[in-house]
Protein backbone atom coordinates (compact mmCIF):
# COMPACT_ATOMS: atom_id res chain seq x y z
CA UNK A 1 0.00 0.00 0.00
CA UNK A 2 2.82 2.45 0.74
CA UNK A 3 4.47 1.50 -2.47
CA UNK A 4 1.74 2.27 -4.44
CA UNK A 5 1.05 5.90 -2.71
CA UNK A 6 4.59 6.86 -3.16
CA UNK A 7 4.62 5.94 -6.94
CA UNK A 8 0.94 7.53 -7.32
CA UNK A 9 2.73 10.73 -6.27
CA UNK A 10 5.64 10.03 -8.61
CA UNK A 11 3.43 9.89 -11.06
CA UNK A 12 1.28 12.76 -10.33
CA UNK A 13 4.36 14.47 -10.43
CA UNK A 14 5.69 13.28 -14.13
CA UNK A 15 3.50 15.53 -15.77
CA UNK A 16 6.12 17.75 -15.38
CA UNK A 17 8.93 15.46 -17.55
CA UNK A 18 6.43 15.59 -20.66
CA UNK A 19 8.54 18.37 -21.09
CA UNK A 20 10.52 20.72 -19.15
CA UNK A 21 9.16 23.70 -20.87
CA UNK A 22 5.91 23.24 -19.07
CA UNK A 23 7.46 24.29 -15.81
CA UNK A 24 10.32 25.46 -15.82
CA UNK A 25 11.20 27.06 -18.43
CA UNK A 26 7.66 29.08 -19.39
CA UNK A 27 7.06 30.03 -15.49
CA UNK A 28 10.30 30.82 -14.04
CA UNK A 29 13.44 33.12 -16.10
CA UNK A 30 11.94 36.35 -16.62
CA UNK A 31 8.40 35.57 -15.86
CA UNK A 32 8.40 36.83 -12.45
CA UNK A 33 6.27 35.41 -9.38
CA UNK A 34 3.65 33.32 -9.88
CA UNK A 35 0.84 32.55 -7.44
CA UNK A 36 -0.03 28.48 -6.21
CA UNK A 37 -2.05 26.44 -9.37
CA UNK A 38 -3.10 23.92 -8.82
CA UNK A 39 -5.34 21.37 -10.92
CA UNK A 40 -5.82 18.15 -12.25
CA UNK A 41 -4.74 15.83 -15.08
CA UNK A 42 -4.69 12.55 -17.23
CA UNK A 43 -0.97 11.38 -17.66
CA UNK A 44 -0.29 8.43 -20.05
CA UNK A 45 2.99 6.65 -20.66
CA UNK A 46 3.75 4.00 -22.51
CA UNK A 47 6.20 1.95 -20.21
CA UNK A 48 8.93 -0.05 -22.09
CA UNK A 49 8.94 -2.93 -20.39
CA UNK A 50 7.64 -6.36 -21.68
CA UNK A 51 4.00 -7.61 -21.70
CA UNK A 52 3.69 -4.66 -19.02
CA UNK A 53 0.22 -4.28 -17.62
CA UNK A 54 -2.16 -1.84 -19.82
CA UNK A 55 -4.30 -0.46 -16.86
CA UNK A 56 -1.03 0.69 -15.73
CA UNK A 57 -0.10 3.30 -18.26
CA UNK A 58 -2.63 5.71 -17.29
CA UNK A 59 -3.74 7.57 -14.47
CA UNK A 60 -5.07 10.79 -12.94
CA UNK A 61 -2.57 13.13 -11.76
CA UNK A 62 -2.54 16.22 -9.61
CA UNK A 63 -0.64 19.32 -11.20
CA UNK A 64 1.10 21.69 -8.96
CA UNK A 65 2.79 24.82 -9.94
CA UNK A 66 4.14 28.20 -7.58
CA UNK A 67 6.53 30.47 -8.27
CA UNK A 68 7.40 32.40 -4.86
CA UNK A 69 10.65 34.63 -4.01
CA UNK A 70 13.05 32.32 -4.19
CA UNK A 71 11.00 29.00 -3.82
CA UNK A 72 9.49 27.11 -6.48
CA UNK A 73 7.65 23.93 -7.15
CA UNK A 74 7.15 22.76 -10.55
CA UNK A 75 5.44 19.45 -11.05
CA UNK A 76 8.35 17.02 -9.78
CA UNK A 77 11.07 19.56 -9.45
CA UNK A 78 10.97 21.44 -6.06
CA UNK A 79 14.31 24.07 -5.97
CA UNK A 80 15.28 27.50 -4.38
CA UNK A 81 16.41 30.14 -6.74
CA UNK A 82 19.72 32.24 -5.36
CA UNK A 83 20.39 34.21 -8.88
CA UNK A 84 17.21 35.02 -10.95
CA UNK A 85 17.42 37.96 -13.52
CA UNK A 86 15.16 38.06 -17.07
CA UNK A 87 17.79 35.61 -19.11
CA UNK A 88 19.09 33.16 -16.09
CA UNK A 89 18.44 31.19 -13.11
CA UNK A 90 20.65 29.71 -11.02
CA UNK A 91 19.25 27.17 -8.66
CA UNK A 92 19.50 24.29 -6.37
CA UNK A 93 16.58 21.56 -7.08
CA UNK A 94 15.15 18.05 -5.81
CA UNK A 95 13.51 16.00 -8.33
CA UNK A 96 11.99 12.57 -8.78
CA UNK A 97 13.96 10.09 -10.61
CA UNK A 98 12.27 6.98 -12.35
CA UNK A 99 8.70 5.79 -11.79
CA UNK A 100 10.20 2.42 -10.74
CA UNK A 101 7.60 -0.56 -10.92
CA UNK A 102 5.72 -3.76 -9.71
CA UNK A 103 6.97 -6.83 -9.91
CA UNK A 104 3.53 -7.91 -10.62
CA UNK A 105 3.13 -5.12 -13.69
CA UNK A 106 4.55 -7.63 -15.83
CA UNK A 107 5.30 -11.73 -16.13
CA UNK A 108 9.05 -10.33 -17.09
CA UNK A 109 9.47 -8.38 -14.07
CA UNK A 110 8.62 -11.34 -11.99
CA UNK A 111 11.12 -12.34 -9.22
CA UNK A 112 13.19 -9.34 -10.17
CA UNK A 113 11.99 -7.29 -7.44
CA UNK A 114 9.91 -4.13 -7.05
CA UNK A 115 11.57 -1.00 -7.82
CA UNK A 116 10.66 1.91 -6.00
CA UNK A 117 11.16 5.76 -7.15
CA UNK A 118 14.37 8.15 -6.19
CA UNK A 119 14.67 11.69 -5.04
CA UNK A 120 17.75 13.40 -6.69
CA UNK A 121 20.17 16.74 -4.95
CA UNK A 122 21.54 18.62 -7.78
CA UNK A 123 21.74 21.96 -9.38
CA UNK A 124 20.49 23.58 -12.80
CA UNK A 125 20.98 26.32 -14.57
CA UNK A 126 18.29 27.48 -17.35
CA UNK A 127 19.34 30.88 -19.84
CA UNK A 128 16.79 31.95 -21.93
CA UNK A 129 17.48 35.44 -23.20
CA UNK A 130 14.66 35.61 -25.79
CA UNK A 131 12.14 33.03 -26.87
CA UNK A 132 15.12 29.97 -27.27
CA UNK A 133 16.47 28.90 -24.32
CA UNK A 134 19.28 26.53 -22.93
CA UNK A 135 18.94 24.26 -19.55
CA UNK A 136 21.06 22.29 -17.98
CA UNK A 137 20.42 20.15 -14.33
CA UNK A 138 22.27 17.30 -13.18
CA UNK A 139 20.61 15.29 -9.95
CA UNK A 140 22.59 12.31 -7.32
CA UNK A 141 20.02 9.77 -5.71
CA UNK A 142 19.96 10.37 -1.55
CA UNK A 143 17.30 7.98 -1.38
CA UNK A 144 19.39 4.47 -1.56
CA UNK A 145 17.46 2.95 -3.84
CA UNK A 146 19.00 3.56 -7.04
CA UNK A 147 21.85 5.64 -6.24
CA UNK A 148 22.18 6.72 -9.78
CA UNK A 149 22.77 10.30 -11.03
CA UNK A 150 21.13 11.89 -14.14
CA UNK A 151 22.15 14.74 -16.39
CA UNK A 152 20.16 16.66 -19.14
CA UNK A 153 20.93 19.34 -21.66
CA UNK A 154 17.87 20.35 -23.62
CA UNK A 155 17.36 23.43 -25.96
CA UNK A 156 13.69 24.62 -25.98
CA UNK A 157 11.50 27.51 -27.87
CA UNK A 158 8.54 29.61 -27.08
CA UNK A 159 6.53 30.99 -29.13
CA UNK A 160 3.39 32.80 -27.93
CA UNK A 161 0.15 34.14 -29.57
CA UNK A 162 -2.35 35.63 -27.29
CA UNK A 163 -3.47 33.44 -24.29
CA UNK A 164 -1.60 30.46 -25.87
CA UNK A 165 1.67 29.42 -25.90
CA UNK A 166 3.43 26.60 -27.46
CA UNK A 167 6.65 25.44 -26.62
CA UNK A 168 8.55 22.63 -28.20
CA UNK A 169 11.86 20.99 -26.95
CA UNK A 170 14.84 18.75 -27.23
CA UNK A 171 17.04 16.86 -24.88
CA UNK A 172 20.01 14.92 -24.22
CA UNK A 173 19.83 12.55 -20.71
CA UNK A 174 22.55 11.03 -19.43
CA UNK A 175 21.78 8.47 -16.75
CA UNK A 176 24.19 6.62 -15.10
CA UNK A 177 25.06 2.61 -15.06
CA UNK A 178 23.38 2.78 -10.89
CA UNK A 179 20.48 4.22 -12.19
CA UNK A 180 20.02 2.44 -15.25
CA UNK A 181 20.87 -1.15 -13.35
CA UNK A 182 17.98 -0.35 -10.96
CA UNK A 183 15.47 -0.15 -13.72
CA UNK A 184 16.43 -2.00 -16.00
CA UNK A 185 18.64 -4.54 -14.88
CA UNK A 186 17.99 -7.83 -14.28
CA UNK A 187 19.00 -9.88 -11.04
CA UNK A 188 20.02 -13.56 -10.84
CA UNK A 189 16.60 -14.87 -9.44
CA UNK A 190 14.48 -13.17 -12.32
CA UNK A 191 12.54 -16.04 -13.18
CA UNK A 192 10.89 -15.38 -16.73
CA UNK A 193 14.58 -13.16 -18.37
CA UNK A 194 17.92 -13.84 -18.10
CA UNK A 195 19.99 -11.58 -16.07
CA UNK A 196 21.49 -8.11 -17.30
CA UNK A 197 23.68 -5.36 -16.06
CA UNK A 198 23.00 -1.75 -17.55
CA UNK A 199 26.01 0.65 -17.72
CA UNK A 200 25.50 4.36 -17.93
CA UNK A 201 24.01 5.42 -21.68
CA UNK A 202 22.51 8.23 -23.22
CA UNK A 203 18.75 8.71 -23.98
CA UNK A 204 17.14 11.64 -26.59
CA UNK A 205 13.67 13.20 -25.70
CA UNK A 206 11.73 15.70 -28.15
CA UNK A 207 8.13 17.14 -26.55
CA UNK A 208 5.78 20.09 -27.13
CA UNK A 209 3.86 21.08 -24.55
CA UNK A 210 0.68 23.74 -25.33
CA UNK A 211 -0.60 26.30 -22.42
CA UNK A 212 -4.15 28.06 -22.82
CA UNK A 213 -5.02 30.84 -20.16
CA UNK A 214 -6.50 34.67 -20.96
CA UNK A 215 -4.89 37.28 -19.25
CA UNK A 216 -7.97 37.69 -16.41
CA UNK A 217 -8.38 33.98 -16.41
CA UNK A 218 -8.23 31.59 -13.05
CA UNK A 219 -8.33 28.77 -15.51
CA UNK A 220 -5.98 27.11 -17.39
CA UNK A 221 -5.54 24.55 -19.79
CA UNK A 222 -2.65 22.69 -20.92
CA UNK A 223 -1.00 19.19 -23.10
CA UNK A 224 1.51 17.65 -23.84
CA UNK A 225 3.50 15.39 -26.01
CA UNK A 226 7.03 13.54 -25.23
CA UNK A 227 8.70 11.45 -27.11
CA UNK A 228 11.77 9.22 -25.61
CA UNK A 229 14.40 7.22 -27.51
CA UNK A 230 16.39 4.74 -25.67
CA UNK A 231 20.13 4.01 -25.79
CA UNK A 232 21.32 0.56 -26.19
CA UNK A 233 21.82 0.33 -22.58
CA UNK A 234 18.17 0.05 -21.77
CA UNK A 235 16.85 -1.85 -25.32
CA UNK A 236 19.06 -4.18 -24.73
CA UNK A 237 17.96 -5.50 -21.62
CA UNK A 238 16.26 -8.58 -21.37
CA UNK A 239 12.98 -7.06 -19.94
CA UNK A 240 12.86 -4.85 -22.32
CA UNK A 241 10.54 -4.78 -25.62
CA UNK A 242 10.62 -1.53 -26.66
CA UNK A 243 13.56 0.97 -28.11
CA UNK A 244 11.28 4.35 -27.55
CA UNK A 245 8.55 5.49 -25.13
CA UNK A 246 5.77 7.88 -25.33
CA UNK A 247 3.98 9.77 -22.62
CA UNK A 248 1.16 12.14 -23.17
CA UNK A 249 -0.70 14.40 -20.77
CA UNK A 250 -4.04 16.39 -20.93
CA UNK A 251 -5.39 19.06 -18.09
CA UNK A 252 -6.76 21.86 -16.10
CA UNK A 253 -5.92 23.91 -13.89
CA UNK A 254 -6.97 26.81 -11.37
CA UNK A 255 -4.61 29.82 -10.35
CA UNK A 256 -5.21 31.19 -7.14
CA UNK A 257 -4.88 35.04 -7.91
Amino acid sequence: MKMKLIRSLVLSAAAVFLSQSLMAEEFSVGQGKRPLTLGLGLLYKDKPYKNYSSSEKSQAVPIVLYEGEHFFARGATIGWDFLDSDALEVAVIGQFLGDGYDQSDSKALRGNGDKDPSFGLGGQVTWKPENLGFQFSAVQDITDNSDGAQAVGQIFYRYKSGPLMITPSAAVVWQSDDYNDYYYGVRSRAKNAAPYTADSDVNYRLGIVGVYQQPNSHWMFMGGLRYEFFGDEITDSTIVSEDEQLSALIGVAYTFK
